[in-house]
């Protein structure tokens, strides 16, 4: 099936965390910034589904931020948390054959099979970063039509 890029745009933002192993927490919220930021996230698709469980793959068209405020210490030797906030300007593809754009409705990223939260998995050669969403919210930016829909308590 012929796939084309559909002209809508949403504004997909997620709270994140992922684990990181230094020695404080400083260098923790330093080197989750230095390993992913704004200028250097490999994401270029994103599959959410909308409320009857179809998938819909958004192309990542920009980074609008992605920022690590805070790390927490875990039980693990030198193993912090490290929280953050992403926001990604999306646009959903169409089948070919298909007319108009793709309902604007509310699309989600589904929980992991093996985690009770959705999980990013980011791979840039043999570097694997695994996102664990603990909140997410998707705005779809139209001149015509507008549906917010709240962020999703995951945690």
């Amino acid at each position: 099936m012929k796939k084309k890029e559909s002209n809508s745009q949403a504004i997909f933002e997620a709270r994140i965390s992922r684990m990181v192993i230094t020695g404080t927490k400083k260098q923790a919220i330093e080197k989750a910034a230095y390993e992913l930021n704004k200028s250097n996230l490999p994401l270029d698709w994103l599959t959410l589904y909308n409320e009857q469980g179809e998938s819909n793959e958004f192309r990542v068209c920009q980074v609008e931020l992605l920022e690590w405020q805070d790390a927490e210490f875990t039980d693990a030797y030198h193993q912090f948390k490290v929280h953050g906030r992403m926001i990604l300007t999306i646009s959903p593809r169409q089948a070919a054959f298909e007319h108009g754009e793709p309902e604007h409705g509310v699309y989600r990223l589904p929980q992991s099979s093996l985690y009770d939260k959705p999980v990013i998995v980011l791979s840039e050669g043999m570097n694997h970063y695994f996102l664990t969403v603990l909140q997410q919210e998707l705005k779809w930016d139209s001149p015509m039509i507008k549906v917010v829909n709240p962020l999703s308590k995951l945690a």
